[in-house]
């Protein structure tokens, strides 16, 4: 095997292996925040819209963060990156991409269940469908982008594969 294919090889293994650790991490993140109890969670919640709402009006911008949406947008954008981090995670693996769409959706999907699950056993918090919808959709989101971008950089290759020829 030519140097080429071993480097090659190498770095699939590579990429395998930092992608699925970097997902797991995520994933472990988003878990070890649903442990927390209401009263952390929200005193976490209120520092962060604090920092935002600090930052708008410096830049002088007229809107106020609640934190009904420092919520909202921690669940969308937790989930935005798992979405992205699965769906690199399973292309790595895969090289059908409507299978890696598959298996990262029912990655995210599975880990936004359990995390609701989890929450029915931290102190002062529950299960939210609606937070489970808005993960979902994080989710979705970021893997779809990651799916088109793969679908583009494929038909790039092919145009210029067709030019060769």
């Amino acid at each position: 095997m030519g140097d080429y294919m071993k480097f090659k090889q190498k770095s699939l293994l590579f990429a395998r292996i930092l992608l699925s650790f970097l997902t797991l991490l995520l994933v472990a993140f988003i878990f070890s925040n649903s442990m927390q109890n209401a009263e952390v969670s929200g005193a976490s919640s209120g520092r962060i819209m604090a920092f935002l709402n600090n930052l708008m009006s410096i830049f002088g911008i007229d809107f106020v963060f609640t934190q009904v949406i420092v919520r909202t947008l921690a669940h969308f954008c937790e989930f935005g990156l798992l979405g992205v981090l699965s769906m690199l995670t399973m292309l790595s693996f895969f090289s059908v991409k409507a299978k890696s769409m598959l298996l990262s959706m029912l990655c995210f999907s599975l880990v936004a269940l359990i995390d609701e699950c989890i929450q029915l056993f931290s102190e002062g918090r529950a299960f939210e469908v609606s937070d489970l919808v808005i993960d979902i959709t994080g989710g979705l989101l970021g893997a779809v982008c990651v799916f088109l971008i793969a679908l583009l950089i494929r038909n790039k290759k092919l145009k210029v594969s067709e030019k060769v020829k």
